[in-house]
């Protein structure tokens, strides 16, 4: 692995970059888990689902605002293979969540693939778990200028 080149004005703040993201990755993933009965598993298998279904809309601003969001049509299937893979995760372990998931009316399993629908994001816990997770990447943000990281092309 390569080092990113150093300009000279700038200090090496990797190792509290790293404690703040490390922090805020388990507090923002604690904090979402809650909407998935405290289990952490099943939050990674719905949030794997969900966003591999709308990946392919974060180019270009589409459905950006909170209450904008990408109807069902919008929505690409992600094979059940596909997200096991993408999880690092055995496929028997995600098929469990996965059912678990479909069973609470959460997902819903396509031709294509698993998908969240549009339906889900409207629910209150759904836009409160949304509210929140925006708050902390604020929080991570400030804490990562307040520790000398800078953001743009000048770094």
């Amino acid at each position: 692995m390569t080092q990113p080149a150093k300009r000279p004005d700038l200090q090496d703040n990797r190792r509290a970059i790293v404690r703040i993201m490390s922090h805020e990755i388990v507090e923002g993933l604690a904090s979402l888990a809650r909407l998935n009965g405290g289990d952490i598993v099943q939050l990674l298998v719905f949030t794997g689902i969900w966003t591999a279904n709308t990946q392919h809309l974060i180019v270009g601003g589409r459905y950006s605002a909170l209450h904008d969001i990408p109807p069902d049509s919008q929505r690409l299937p992600v094979p059940q293979h596909v997200l096991a893979a993408q999880l690092c995760m055995p496929a028997d372990i995600v098929a469990r969540y996965v059912d678990r998931l479909i069973e609470g009316g959460v997902v819903e399993r396509l031709p294509g693939g698993l998908v969240v629908p549009t339906a889900v994001f409207r629910r209150t816990d759904m836009m409160d778990g949304s509210n929140e997770f925006y708050s902390r990447v604020v929080q991570m943000v400030v804490a990562l200028r307040g520790a000398g990281f800078q953001f743009g092309e000048d770094v």
